[in-house]
């Protein structure tokens, strides 16, 4: 019998509803736990997110990417098969919608094939010597002061110079991250099985500065004078100021993402990228 551990968003109206109905149709076919958010909501054990995701190997999500994505970051060091639930719009990186619940089911009791996404991890480096904790994300790692607020971030790629701009800010994504913020800041969009960073600036002022296309196996070091916000994955991890160092690398973690039969990424992205067309 499966061990699953289920991440339910329940800021979404309908994520409690479906939860209950997917515990119910996999009774007695597989062993059903929960993270803490989740006490007192569902009719699961809840467990911290070390025991959770040590008991169970795979972990199904219902929610949108941004609960597949914030879940990745916990359970990376554990290597669970993860397998997203759809209850919002079209997403990148969902495995399947919520319904018909009896199929999704069928699908997470199966023997899940997956795709190992690269993911990338973030540490700062204080001017005094001090070092922040290490952060690892699917997306990407965002350097910024908010929209509108020019400054002048400096790249190095292991101690040599990069690129120098004046913009709101710089994304570096992995393939994953390619089609979120990344895509949104004029980066291409990268298969996700390509073993890769995306370097791009966001809104910048010199007409020089263009999304790059960097090799994993090297550091990527980012530094400001004017002070800014680091964020992974959409999380805000802290600020840096003059002589602060954000040193971005392959993480040694990856992201074991299920696939559905038959998905192919291409068409995914068509159909996302021209349903509002």
């Amino acid at each position: 019998m499966k061990n699953i551990a289920l991440v339910v968003n329940f800021e979404k109206g309908n994520a409690r509803l479906g939860a209950l109905r997917l515990i119910e149709v996999l009774r007695g076919r597989a062993a059903v736990y929960c993270d803490m958010a989740g006490r007192g909501r569902l009719p699961a054990e809840a467990l911290a997110d070390r025991e959770l995701f040590t008991l169970c190997p795979t972990v199904v999500t219902l929610g949108g990417d941004g609960t597949i994505i914030s879940t990745a970051g916990r359970c990376a060091p554990y290597k669970n098969i993860l397998i997203g639930v759809n209850l919002g719009r079209l997403g990148f990186l969902a495995t399947l919608e919520a319904e018909p619940v009896e199929r999704t089911a069928d699908f997470i009791l199966s023997d899940v094939k997956y795709r190992e996404r690269t993911m990338l991890s973030c540490r700062i480096r204080r001017a005094g010597g001090e070092t922040e904790t290490e952060r690892h994300a699917l997306n990407d790692v965002v350097l910024s002061r908010g929209a509108g607020r020019l400054h002048r971030i400096e790249a190095e790629m292991d101690g040599r110079p990069l690129t120098k701009v004046r913009a709101d800010g710089l994304v570096v994504a992995t393939p994953t991250g390619s089609t979120a913020y990344s895509l949104s800041a004029g980066g291409p969009i990268a298969a996700p099985d390509m073993d890769l960073f995306i370097l791009s600036p966001i809104c910048p002022h010199n007409l020089s500065a263009r999304p790059m296309v960097l090799p994993t196996d090297r550091v990527i070091t980012l530094t400001t004078a004017d002070g800014a916000i680091v964020t992974v994955d959409g999380r805000n991890i802290g600020s840096i100021e003059a002589g602060d160092r954000v040193e971005i690398r392959k993480s040694p973690y990856i992201t074991c993402l299920a696939e559905a039969p038959g998905s192919d990424f291409y068409e995914l992205a068509r159909k996302k990228l021209t349903e509002n067309i």
